[in-house]
């Protein structure tokens, strides 16, 4: 079976482009545009690990972090923004302790922080 990413970030081409290829190196894809939209599609079905942007309307994805790990701690998140060079979004990235990605993000990397995780988890 293959691992289940989340991919949240409001813009759709972002969710688009790191969609095709994570599908292309063997994943399966859901995205959602929006916290609340991720949060009905956790409900439904649990993904292994989810990628999701820090900035966006109404709800941010530290937000979406904190009712994620209150209700299913075992889904690793990985953040990603465009907002390095804010102090308080950097801050609050630390605070969680958990690796994030810049934008532009390599997706090499990127591929290489998802297995990281989702090896970790199985080993847990």
């Amino acid at each position: 079976m293959k691992p289940r990413i989340l991919i949240v970030d409001d813009d759709e081409l972002v969710c688009d482009l790191y969609g095709d290829y994570f599908e292309q190196n063997g994943f399966e894809i859901s995205s959602a545009l929006n916290v609340e939209a991720a949060l009905n599609f956790i409900r439904k079905e649990t993904p292994d690990i989810i990628l999701s942007d820090v900035v966006m309307p109404y709800r941010d994805g530290f937000s979406l972090y904190e009712e994620v790990k209150m209700f299913y701690p075992d889904i690793p998140i990985v953040f990603m923004t465009g907002y390095e060079n804010d102090p308080d979004i950097v801050n609050r990235l630390k605070k969680y302790g958990k690796k994030w990605f810049t934008k532009p993000i390599k997706l090499d990397e990127m591929l290489e922080i998802v297995r990281s995780e989702l090896s970790a988890q199985t080993q847990a």
